[in-house]
């Protein structure tokens, strides 16, 4: 029998690793100081200790304008896994007991593609794209009805999704819920994973989420028990939680990681936004308490990072995995006084991106605004499935410019969509500027070239006319393209440009 390295040298289909954290900002890498890429973006990076994604941005694609369009967990997921607008895939709010959205189960999603292609699928991590039922008896154990023992919740936001349409082709599942990243609750269909229990039993095994997932991941690279067929190739998408919120103490981060590189630092040294000064004091002194404990959760899932792209190398697959490393949203802290995201600020938009391509990409800057709708075409381009594409995607394959880096037969995109949460906010993002516009018609204008700390509001009226019918209409066909209700009522026609 062929050995996991000779398997994998002999395979001419390349795996995937999709690595996206919950809640992690553009700036928030170390590399960004270093080298080819110091001076890249126009703001200051953060203070933040990242060796192994500084060592892939060294082998990547790094994009320096990757947007989140959505600045949210559940649609920014939903987006991603279908190539799809929020109002076609179902998902256009935050998943929550109290809402009916989810995605929807009828479409098929970046991994159907790849099940149905021929690769082991398996997903690690944070989901949160299904519609929150009270489908758990007391005990928080899956029993699948709302009548008892059923009738319970578990958590607020994401739940656990059983066997079926809503796990959309993972055939290897490992779901960790609940931001309270030490005490994780995990659901998976391997039970020795999960102390024997069942597919649906909760688990706790009380330790830190990436470091849990890591040793997952790393088995099932090495196929410990059997877990892949090791003849297929592979497709696996870890979404870690941290370093979502809450950022309260070691109780909730790697505290060597804390210890190691943030305990003790000034909060001068480590908020470094210009844009922070303006908070008030009780803001201010929630990013003095809460920033050491984020950058802890970046260094934390870095190192496990490590400890997986080690496995890949133990395993002969490195040299055969196409790996995409970015983020489903940013984190203000405390930048304009906000924390969090679902807002038009750099901070929260703007999201890290890297792609590795064995053999075909060296640490080169890309300014393409990105959006989530083309990450599932570009990729499945980037893996030789550029025909297996649904005709549903909405997005854009942009795999040929994005390895060749050639775009002189392609037009780059000069904007991207912004979409705030609830439908009440609409926006539009260039090189240049970011602009929104609220239900009541209020309007945020920036100047990202003057003003990269986005601290000067302006009017439409204070930049050149064609500045601002360029914006109006860039917004209005981005509202047409994604089919959104804004276009659907022609809401504000008098200020946004619709095309005819």
């Amino acid at each position: 029998m062929l050995g996991n390295n000779t398997l994998a040298a002999k395979r001419k289909q390349l795996n995937l690793l999709f690595v996206f954290p919950d809640q992690m900002r553009r700036e928030a890498m170390g590399f960004w100081k270093k080298g080819r890429f110091k001076g890249a973006l126009r703001t200051e990076p953060d203070p933040v200790v990242t060796p192994t994604l500084d060592g892939l941005a060294q082998e990547s694609v790094v994009f320096t304008q990757a947007v989140s369009t959505c600045p949210v967990c559940s649609p920014y997921r939903a987006m991603l896994m279908s190539g799809m607008w929020p109002w076609q895939n179902g998902v256009v709010n935050n998943c929550h007991q109290t809402r009916k959205d989810h995605l929807r189960h009828d479409i098929e999603c970046f991994t159907d593609v790849l099940e149905t292609t021929g690769y082991e699928t398996c997903y690690v991590g944070k989901t949160h794209w299904e519609r929150n039922d009270p489908l758990f008896d007391v005990n928080q154990n899956y029993v699948g009805t709302k009548e008892a023992p059923g009738g319970h919740h578990f958590n607020p936001y994401d739940t656990y999704i059983p066997p079926g349409r809503g796990r959309h082709g993972n055939d290897y599942w490992f779901q960790c819920v609940k931001d309270v990243h030490k005490d994780p609750r995990v659901y998976s269909n391997d039970p020795k994973k999960i102390n024997g229990l069942k597919d649906g039993e909760q688990y706790r095994p009380k330790i830190y989420s990436p470091k849990l997932e890591a040793d997952v991941i790393t088995d099932y690279l090495k196929n410990s028990h059997g877990q892949r067929d090791t003849s297929k190739p592979f497709s696996l998408i870890w979404a870690p939680n941290p370093p979502h919120n809450p950022y309260g103490s070691e109780d909730d981060c790697d505290e060597v990681a804390y210890r190691e590189h943030y305990k003790g630092k000034s909060a001068e040294e480590l908020l470094n936004r210009p844009n922070i000064a303006e908070s008030d004091a009780d803001n201010l002194a929630k990013a003095k308490k809460s920033v050491p404990f984020y950058f802890a959760k970046l260094t934390g899932v870095d190192k496990q990072l490590g400890r997986v792209f080690q496995a890949l190398e133990e395993t002969g697959e490195a040299d055969n995995t196409i790996i995409v490393f970015t983020a489903d949203h940013g984190e203000m802290m405390g930048s304009h006084n906000k924390f969090g995201k679902l807002v038009i600020y750099e901070e929260a938009f703007c999201v890290p991106l890297m792609v590795k391509v064995p053999g075909k990409t060296n640490g080169t800057l890309e300014d393409l605004m990105i959006t989530p709708v083309d990450i599932m075409p570009t990729v499945l381009g980037m893996m030789g499935l550029k025909d297996r594409i649904p005709a549903t995607v909405e997005g854009r394959n942009w795999s040929r410019e994005i390895i060749t880096g050639d775009w002189s037969k392609t037009a780059k995109p000069k904007s991207a969509h912004f979409l705030g949460y609830n439908n009440k906010f609409k926006g539009v993002r260039t090189d240049r500027y970011s602009f929104q516009i609220d239900q009541k018609g209020e309007q945020l204008l920036f100047d990202n070239k003057k003003d990269p700390y986005q601290m000067t509001g302006l009017q439409l009226a204070d930049i050149p006319g064609a500045d601002a019918d360029f914006l109006l209409s860039e917004l209005g066909r981005w509202l047409k393209q994604s089919n959104d209700p804004w276009w659907r009522e022609q809401k504000f026609a008098e200020i946004i440009q619709y095309p005819a």
